[in-house]
């Protein structure tokens, strides 16, 4: 069966469209075409599968199944309602290509709704959704900011990854390194179950992440800068200034394909090639082929290398 993903529904009509994953041709959606209903409220982003009609005005869907992963299941037992992992929603891209490759972006994005998971109403909310485990305020008014903050496409990459349960590892000050699977991500944080144990770390303690295929790959990459490991350099607090990275100077050497060369705080180098940039990370693609995701305020230089003449 074809496979795709919500793009627009309107609950009040019982209607909308899917984004198709193996064509650009939108599907229609009536309510009356979904088989199961153990999930009801169809929202923007939520992955699906159908079966396709030709209809009066173009292709119908019928037949439709939502597409759930273990977790979602689990959740939907324990009486949480899931808001759709992973919408990207930029104009003028296929968003199928986002969640099925690894796109190369060129600029930062807007996402109409931000990650959250909360206990189900009793009837549906026209409100923003706050975060599901957010039970204090503080948490709450961060997931409600979320909302209405435009994501960069490092938030998008972790959202692709929540969406997926990617076995991942992130490497914190002290090189503490935790393989983890990130179930929920704020403006600040990022929830992750490392062991089976759930836990929040602080984006600002992240130095670097990368997917659990790429491991072997990446920690045979990394250099040591020795001079400056051995300043023992701690994370920067909110208020320290930070190594300065220009952006259009990132994205000109991702245009041209110059190789750049990152030097972290506590002493590592990465040197690749720019596969996006947004506010707050650097991916690159390392000479082996493996991918590493740099948060710029972990940085201590950077340099690049544009061909010799």
């Amino acid at each position: 069966m074809p496979t795709g993903r919500i793009k627009y529904y309107n609950f009040d009509k019982g209607f909308g469209f899917i984004a198709q994953d193996s064509s650009d041709a939108d599907v229609f959606l009536h309510s009356s075409a979904m088989k199961q209903a153990e999930y009801e409220e169809l929202r923007v982003g939520q992955r699906v599968k159908y079966n396709i009609v030709e209809g009066e005005k173009g292709l119908v869907a019928q037949n439709v199944e939502v597409l759930l992963t273990p977790t979602e299941r689990r959740w939907l037992r324990q009486g949480k309602a899931i808001i759709p992992r992973g919408y990207a929603g930029f104009p003028g891209q296929n968003q199928a290509q986002f969640f099925n490759e690894e796109a190369s972006p060129t600029a930062d994005v807007g996402v109409p709704e931000s990650t959250v998971i909360r206990k189900a109403p009793a009837k549906p909310a026209a409100k923003p959704h706050s975060s599901a485990r957010a039970n204090t305020p503080a948490r709450t008014t961060e997931a409600q900011e979320h909302t209405s903050k435009q994501l960069s496409f490092g938030d998008l990459y972790i959202l692709k990854q929540i969406n997926f349960e990617t076995s991942m590892f992130f490497t914190l000050y002290n090189h503490v390194q935790l393989p983890a699977i990130v179930l929920e991500m704020t403006l600040s944080s990022l929830t992750i179950n490392t062991n089976g144990k759930e836990q929040v770390i602080a984006k600002a303690d992240v130095k670097y992440c990368y997917k659990d295929v790429d491991a072997e790959n990446v920690q045979a990459s990394v250099a040591t800068n020795d001079a400056v490991k051995a300043q023992q350099l701690k994370q920067l607090l909110p208020d320290d200034e930070g190594y300065e990275i220009d952006t259009e100077t990132v994205r000109h050497a991702r245009k041209n394909g110059y190789p750049i060369e990152v030097t972290l705080r506590e002493g590592e180098i990465f040197r690749g090639i720019v596969d996006w940039v947004s506010p707050y990370e650097i991916k690159l693609i390392l000479e082996n082929g493996a991918k590493v995701v740099v948060f710029r305020h972990a940085v201590y230089d950077f340099e690049v290398f544009p061909p010799k003449k």
